[in-house]
This record gives structure tokens, sequence and C-alpha cells, in this order.
């Protein structure tokens, strides 16, 4: 038993997941100008999601058959907010340049 509390490992893996593909933006950034550089991308949500559905598929169900896992969904549900949260505040932003736009730029 994990003294931790399950799913441990599968939070290791996107704790590491998240800071390699931390790594590979600041490499682009630092690249932003060197000629003939090619752009990186870090298949963070796709390892994720793999690690996710292997511990899910790991889960024995309860008596009642339910192999629902408190700590997946609410990082799911995590996820999803960030993700919402981004479109949100991009949407916002696209609004307040078309108000300024109509505006005549004085916002």
């Amino acid at each position: 038993m994990d003294p931790l509390g399950p799913n441990t490992k599968m939070i290791e893996r996107a704790l590491d997941l998240a800071a390699t593909r931390h790594r590979v933006i600041a490499a682009n950034i630092a690249n932003v100008e060197t000629p003939g550089y090619k752009a990186k991308v870090a298949l963070f949500d796709e390892e994720l999601d793999a690690a996710v559905v292997r511990e899910r598929e790991g889960v024995n169900p309860r008596e009642n058959g339910n192999t629902v896992v408190m700590e997946l969904e609410m990082a799911d549900m995590r996820k999803n907010e960030l993700v919402y949260r981004v479109f949100i505040q991009s949407l916002i932003q696209k609004t307040r340049i078309m108000r300024a736009a109509i505006s005549g730029g004085g916002g």
C-alpha cells in the first residue's frame, strides 16, 4: 500500500511529463532566432492520457462494480477547468480587440 495514497505513481509520471514539456517549450523559446531551428513538441497530453488509461485499467472494481477513482476524476476536472479558462481568456481578449477596433482604438 502506498503511504501517499492511490495513484502516486501516475501523479509522479504526470509531474515528470510536465517538467519535460516545460524544458521543450523553454528550448523553443531560447531558439526563437536560431536559423533552421525546428520547434519541438512534447506529447504531454497523449502520454498523460495513456498513463491515466493504464491506471484506470488496473483499478479493481468495488463490490458494486464501480471503478471510479476520485483522485483521477478530480485531476481530470482540474485539467479541464484550466483548458476552459485558457479558452475563455482567449475569447475575452479577442472581444476586447474587436471592441477597440470598432470604437476606433480608444478602448
